[in-house]
Formats: structure tokens, C-alpha cells, sequence
């Protein structure tokens, strides 16, 4: 199942540098600059073709060279697995993913989740990150739902580039009736799947309060918004929100801006929880839905958590551990040498540390 070995050569600060990895657990540990965060962003590159810190790959080279590559080995299902990118500042980006002798396209091999310090603003930060991380999971399960969704964004753009230029209302009208059309299918698509993600994710927190753990997080709940008036049909708000968008230049109803709240004790859990309660309950959240995918679909999951001490006492981060270890799915944690750090490893078992 898991990544063995990772080459990184000339990728930002490394020129030649080796990882091990092992089935379960893995933590890298480092000083701030020591490139913790370089050996996830690698791993994104190689299994996505992106960098979650940079808009071009190319920038990721060292400054002193030409190009860089980053190759990594494994196993899937009894089968070899061969990953391997190479970029330089003359090039494009060149990737070549081989399971057995089959060559296999980004985003087949694996379902990956990155928790960054943005992701740690998924409680009370944009609903971007929220929506950002609702998707991956529904079309992760759901890839046909992608499909209709790049449907409905396509008609969005009409609809907004009409608004843009101040068209009639019987021209934004055209749009506004296929935008609808389009809206009222996916809105669905996307209410069914949240009452999964619900469901799975209460009864997951249910289990870690009863188990001890976490009771800051009893009464958890989450609501969802469909992105436009809970009263009205998607076409009526369009239309009585015409003038509105007109004023904007964009459409501000739809489900583009679907979203869902975590309240604890009907309140929202940001206005409840401390930050590091937050980060928790974040941690959680993440930890729960790769065991959702477990349970739907059959799947390999890479999650890679970066700097998983910060904000967090050596209560709280102790008791995260612990549940990372429960895992099943190969993790691959970031944190910062320090006293909290050692004393809550010091209690643990089961996990490979990586010193940098």
C-alpha cells in the first residue's frame, strides 16, 4: 500500500536527499527552515503535478540549479509503483506515474489530503477552504457529480460575463434559466452527499467523547447552507437578485456558494472552541472523512498533516497523537523539535520518526 522511498534532487533546498518511509505513522521532525513542509510539498507535486506553495512548479528548483526531480517508490495492491517528475526553467513539468507496467494518470493511485496552516481556518476562515475540501470528497466518491459541476461553472461564466457587460435582462435571463437548470441538479448532489459526510462524521466524534477524549466537542452538529434562500426556488432568487448581480458583475445565489457550520451547543463552534480546541476538531474532521472513504469505496489514501504541534498544548497534543495512531492509512506528520513534542512521544508507539 504505502510510499517507501522518496528522492528529492535539487527541489528547493535539497540536492540529493533520501526518505524512508513505513506503512503507518511517519513524523518528520525539524527546525523552522529545516524543510519539513519541502518534503510534503514534494509528495504533492509528485502524485498531483502542483505545488500547494507556489503557482509554477519550476520555482520549487534550487536556486543554484537548472531543474530539479523528485522520484518516489512503493506498493499498491501487490503491484510496483514508480513515481517520477522533472522540471527545469526551459521545460514543462514531465511526469511519469508506472504501477506494474501500467502507466497511470495523477490522481488514480491515490486520494490525497494535505492539512496546511489554511486548512486550519476550515472552521471559521473563508468558505473556499470549506468548499475546497467538500469536493475533493464528494468527487473523490462521486466523480460523475465533477461533471456537472464543470457543467454548471461553465453556465456561471456566461451568466457572469453577461452581467459584466450589462446586457439586457432577456439576455442574462438566457444564462439564468440554464444556470437553474444546471443548479437545482447539483445543489441536490451535493445535500445527499452532506448527509453522509454528517452523519459519518457525528457518529465518528460521538465515539471519540465516549471513549474519554474530546468532550469540548460534545453536542457537535453541522448545518448546511445550499447557497441561496432556504424558501425560494434557485431560478426565483436569481431573478429577484438580478439587479443586485447586475451592480456586482457576478452571481451571488447558487450552489457556487453552498456551505456548512459546525456549531457546538447550537452556537458556532468558532465563537465555542479555543484555537487549539479548533485545530482539534479540524484534525478530527480530516481523520474522519479518510474513514469514510474507507468505508465507501475502495481506495488508497495518502494524509499529510504539516506542523501538527503548533497551537497545541501537550494535553491536546498528546490525545491527537494517540488518535493518528489509530489509523490505518499511511500519515505523514511535520512537527517542530521541542519539549511538548518529545514528552507526547515519549507515550507513543507504532510510528517512524524522520529527523531532518
Amino acid at each position: 500500500m504505502p510510499l517507501r522511498r522518496l528522492h528529492l534532487k535539487n527541489f528547493r533546498l535539497f540536492l540529493d536527499k533520501v526518505f524512508v518511509f513505513s506503512d503507518g505513522i511517519n513524523l518528520i521532525l525539524g527546525e523552522n527552515g529545516s524543510g519539513k513542509t519541502t518534503v510534503l510539498e514534494s509528495l504533492n507535486v509528485l502524485l498531483t503535478g502542483n505545488s500547494f506553495r507556489a503557482k509554477e512548479t519550476r520555482e520549487c528548483i534550487h536556486s543554484d540549479k537548472e531543474f530539479y526531480n523528485v522520484s518516489a517508490k512503493g506498493t499498491i495492491k501487490d503491484k510496483n509503483l514508480t513515481l517520477f517528475v522533472e522540471n527545469s526553467h526551459y521545460k514543462r513539468l514531465f511526469s511519469k506515474r508506472m504501477l506494474g507496467e501500467i502507466s497511470v494518470k495523477k490522481g488514480e493511485l491515490y486520494f490525497l489530503q494535505v492539512v496546511l496552516a489554511k486548512n486550519l481556518k476550515m472552521i471559521d476562515g473563508e468558505p473556499e477552504i470549506r468548499r475546497e475540501f467538500f469536493n475533493d470528497l464528494m468527487f473523490h466518491v462521486k466523480p460523475e457529480i465533477k461533471k456537472l459541476y464543470h457543467s454548471y461553472l461553465k453556465a456561471l461564466k456566461q451568466r457572469n460575463r453577461s452581467l459584466k457587460k450589462k446586457l439586457s435582462s432577456s439576455e442574462v435571463s438566457l444564462w439564468s434559466k440554464e444556470l437553474s437548470e444546471l443548479g437545482l441538479k447539483l445543489s441536490l448532489e451535493q445535500y445527499n452527499f452532506f448527509k453522509v459526510f454528517k452523519a459519518h462524521t457525528l457518529e465518528s466524534m460521538e465515539k471519540n467523547i465516549s471513549n474519554g477524549s474530546f468532550n469540548y466537542l460534545d453536542k457537535l452538529g453541522v448545518t448546511f447552507s445550499k447557497g441561496w434562500e432556504r424558501s425560494k426556488k434557485l431560478e426565483e432568487s436569481l431573478l429577484e437578485n438580478l439587479e443586485r448581480d447586475m451592480a456586482l458583475g457576478y452571481t451571488s445565489k447558487g450552489p457556487h456558494r453552498m456551505d456548512f457550520t459546525f456549531t457546538v451547543e447550537n452556537k458556532k463552534a468558532s465563537s465555542n472552541l479555543s484555537r487549539g480546541q479548533i485545530k482539534i476538531l479540524i484534525l478530527l474532521v480530516f481523520l474522519s472523512s479518510i474513514n469514510l472513504l474507507r468505508d465507501l469505496m475502495d481506495t488508497e489514501i495518502l494524509l499529510m498533516i504539516d506542523d501538527l504541534g503548533s497551537e497545541l498544548d501537550l494535553s491536546n497534543l498528546t490525545s491527537i497523537v494517540m488518535k493518528i495512531l489509530e489509523s490505518e492509512n499511511q500519515i505523514i506528520l511535520t512537527g517542530i523539535e521541542g519539549e511538548e513534542m518529545h514528552k507526547s512521544l515519549k507515550k507513543m508507539t507504532n510510528f517512524t520518526q524522520i529527523n531532518i
